[in-house]
């Protein structure tokens, strides 16, 4: 009898197991191998630390370096073209690490975010995100260096004391802006609810860990049904009904997309059409750098 009752508790055990691993599996659609859309061999462009695609200009997608660079941001196409460079007046970019689209001020306006947030030796006490409208490229023509005064400098402290952070999201849904660590062991999000205030410092608000560590990037699908983190070596994922605030959504163990290991890869998006999402990195050692594209059915 004893043995008939540790074989079923053993059986059990296992069956429980095949369906939590089923359970996670289904919010995986299959991704294909990586394509290179482009090579960037822009001299401007040599520490790539942050991407995000364009909605309102088509085949477009706006990029930064990471410190060291000037306090600007450049917009190129899927052939690694540059087609635009807009520099933020009066200010400086000490560690910028990402950027992202989102709601604003003004109602119908896409607005980019520049989170200046990072922090190797977690010093800073106050980190800054830059918001500006999105600038319409058919407006500009073959202008190839607009200058911009007119921006929000939106200030924050973690409130669990400085820490280094490479990551920026905004949800599509409500305006609220994400922030991820980065070095932590289970790394930590936290959250600057809509609308951010601009005349003083505010304190963003903890949300929960994550079991991942060393994350450079991540987004939210224009659709905000889907969130992507990344580091060197993975890209994890969440998918969200409707239902589900993205803390909610991310209390689930991630699943895993296809990803290869860029020499320093820390940017990551979703396409604008949905249909997979893009990578990009460093240049490291070589005078040109790769944009990688990764078909998938959301």
């Amino acid at each position: 009898m004893r043995i008939l009752v540790a074989v079923l508790l053993v059986t059990l055990a296992l069956n429980a197991c095949q369906v939590d691993r089923k359970s996670v599996a289904s919010d995986k659609p299959a991704s294909n191998s990586p394509l290179k859309k482009a090579k960037i061999s822009l001299p401007q462009l040599n520490e790539i630390s942050g991407i995000v695609a364009s909605k309102r200009n088509k085949d477009i997608f706006w990029i930064h370096n990471d410190s060291g660079d000037k306090a600007r941001i450049f917009a190129i196409n899927s052939a690694g073209e540059l087609r635009l460079t807009v520099e933020l007046q009066n200010t400086k970019a000490t560690d910028w690490e990402d950027i992202t689209l989102g709601k604003g001020p003004r109602a119908g306006l896409d607005y980019i975010y520049i989170a200046d947030i990072g922090d190797n030796r977690a010093r800073r006490d106050v980190k800054t995100i830059y918001r500006l409208i999105e600038p319409d490229l058919s407006a500009l023509g073959d202008n190839p260096l607009v200058k911009i005064a007119d921006y929000d400098a939106i200030r924050f402290r973690f409130p669990d004391g400085s820490r280094d952070a490479e990551t920026l999201m905004s949800d599509p849904w409500n305006g609220d802006l994400y922030i991820v660590s980065k070095r932590e062991n289970q790394v930590g999000v936290y959250v600057l609810p809509y609308p951010q205030k601009t005349d003083q410092i505010l304190t963003a608000n903890f949300l929960l860990k994550l079991p991942v560590t060393q994350i450079t990037a991540g987004d939210i699908s224009p659709d905000g049904r889907h969130i992507v983190l990344k580091n060197y070596e993975q890209i994890f994922y969440w998918k969200r009904s409707r239902e589900q605030t993205l803390s909610q959504a991310m209390e689930k163990f991630p699943a895993f997309l296809n990803y290869v290991p860029e020499p320093q890869g820390e940017a990551i998006c979703f396409s604008a059409q949905m249909d997979g999402y893009f990578t990009v990195s460093e240049m490291a050692d070589r005078n040109y750098t790769v944009l990688y594209f990764y078909p998938h059915r959301f």
